[in-house]
């Protein structure tokens, strides 16, 4: 402890080297200052960020959207790097952006004006902080006067603020015109794009979203003209089921839900998954109008279906989750079971090999299950080649996930794919295509099987309607089925 005081008493009577000190010490406290205490809240147009600075090789800004990932943009010259992580957006700005059409260049133009005078005014704020800090410092550790101690912290925090001004002064907010992404948010140019032309199309997408409704309740009105095949709904017993899948978000596929269940009166309904597409509560409130359908209705989880959306369709009125049990309404005996991915946030497999033995594991798995149980009545996954392989196990076997309406009939067991019923969610509503809404309503007599189908297709681009009766064909006495 005698040396560094004898140090200490040394270097104050030795005028450079006192002064030398004094500098040193003000440079790495106003240096420490900016990077651990700098850091401040700012609002960006409703949006609230949380600016800090960090030394760096290159300029940089890092904007920081946990648990998302980071979007990174040379914005600036010099060996700084500027942080802004996300802290919340006003709840007025949002509602805005969802009931307004906004205009998108204009939107950008604010946003980019927003940061960079934020920048001058974080630059400013920094500045001071270290001042004060580096004055108070030299002010305790070397107990000089205050003019000298005032001298010294300004000089030091002059020669710090110079790589920062020059930060300042080449800062370029438009260089996040062409981002890096790190993290989830990867996938965020294909997303960026797909949001950039919904929001282009919007007026549009109203307009057409109530054009598809009217429609929905005009021709299922008119459907007894097409309704002339069989007359299966006319046979003793008949229990019609109405199947779904893929409704994927889409507010206008529960319209074509209620209005199919109300005009042909079906007993019960079968989702086989994929409700919405990020698997996230929010997107649930676009399509919670389906708990007002007033029908037994049983879902089975999709690969986009994951346990927040689960836990929440457990909870609706007339819901039963399937997930391995079986269930028996108007005689009808059903069972279910729930995508593989539906445990986790992933919608795919990371690889093919990977995927090919989960579902080869899976189709094990709902073998031996069902040995167990007797025979159903119908039987339901999400994935439509899982499907088609476990066919021979139950009279009818219902599946999605490709979006493409399919039947198949084969050894006394039918395969049915009703496609999508939200028209593969909003990216059909935007497509310029159109997608087509489709469903199937299955006709049943307890413990003979199924007799029929109708195939119904409305596709909006072309306003074309289609409904197709098909008569399930008995098995021969001499062709057992399976």
């Amino acid at each position: 402890m005698g040396f560094y005081n004898k140090l200490f008493a040394f270097v104050k009577t030795h005028s450079f080297i006192k002064t030398a000190g004094i500098f040193s010490t003000g440079l790495i406290t106003a240096l420490l200052a900016v990077w651990f205490f700098g850091y401040i809240s700012i609002d960006i147009d409703g949006i609230t960020v949380r600016a800090a600075l960090a030394p760096s090789r290159t300029g940089i800004t890092e904007l920081h959207f946990p648990p998302f990932g980071v979007i990174t943009a040379r914005t600036h010259q010099g060996p700084v790097k500027l942080i802004l992580t996300l802290e919340q957006i006003d709840s007025d700005f949002l509602k805005d952006q969802l009931t307004n059409t906004p205009d998108n260049k204009n939107l950008l133009l604010r946003l980019q004006k927003g940061i960079k005078d934020s920048v001058y005014f974080f630059a400013l704020r920094q500045f001071v902080i270290a001042l004060i800090i580096a004055l108070l410092v030299i002010l305790v550790v070397w107990r000089t006067n205050f003019k000298t101690a005032l001298l010294h912290a300004l000089l030091c925090t002059v020669l710090l603020s110079v790589p920062v001004a020059y930060a300042v002064s080449t800062y370029d907010s438009q260089a996040f015109n062409e981002p890096e992404y790190k993290g989830v948010l990867s996938m965020a140019p294909s997303v960026m794009e797909f949001v950039s032309n919904s929001l282009t199309d919007l007026h549009a997408v109203k307009e057409n979203t109530d054009k598809i409704v009217t429609n929905f309740r005009k021709l299922f009105i008119n459907a007894d003209n097409l309704m002339v095949m069989a007359n299966a709904e006319d046979q003793p017993k008949i229990v019609k089921v109405l199947l779904v899948s893929d409704l994927h978000s889409n507010p206008v596929g529960v319209e074509f839900i209620k209005s199919t269940a109300e005009r042909f009166q079906v007993d019960f309904m079968i989702n086989a998954g994929d409700l919405t597409d990020f698997g996230t509560a929010t997107e649930f409130e676009a399509i919670k109008e389906l708990e007002d359908i007033k029908i037994p209705q049983l879902f089975v989880a999709g690969n986009h279906d994951n346990p927040e959306i689960i836990d929440i369709v457990k909870k609706l009125n007339n819901f039963t989750v399937l997930n391995g049990q079986i269930v028996t309404i108007y005689g009808i005996k059903v069972t279910g079971f729930a995508d593989p991915l539906d445990d986790s946030t992933a919608v795919q497999f990371e690889n093919t090999e990977e995927g090919q033995q989960i579902m080869a594991d899976e189709a094990l798995h709902i073998r031996t299950a069902l040995k167990e149980q007797d025979r159903p009545d119908i039987l339901v996954v999400h994935n439509n080649s899982l499907g088609l392989k476990l066919m021979s196990l139950a009279s009818v076997t219902v599946s999605g996930h490709n979006h493409q309406l399919q039947v198949k009939q084969q050894q006394g067991s039918v395969f049915i794919n009703p496609g999508t019923v939200g028209a593969a969610g909003l990216r059909g509503l935007y497509s310029e295509e159109g997608k087509a809404y489709s469903a199937v309503i299955a006709y049943l007599i307890p413990n003979s099987g199924l007799i029929a189908m109708d195939l119904i297709d409305y596709e909006p681009a072309s306003n074309q309607f289609s409904l197709q009766r098909k008569v399930v064909q008995p098995v021969p006495e001499s062709e057992p089925a399976l």
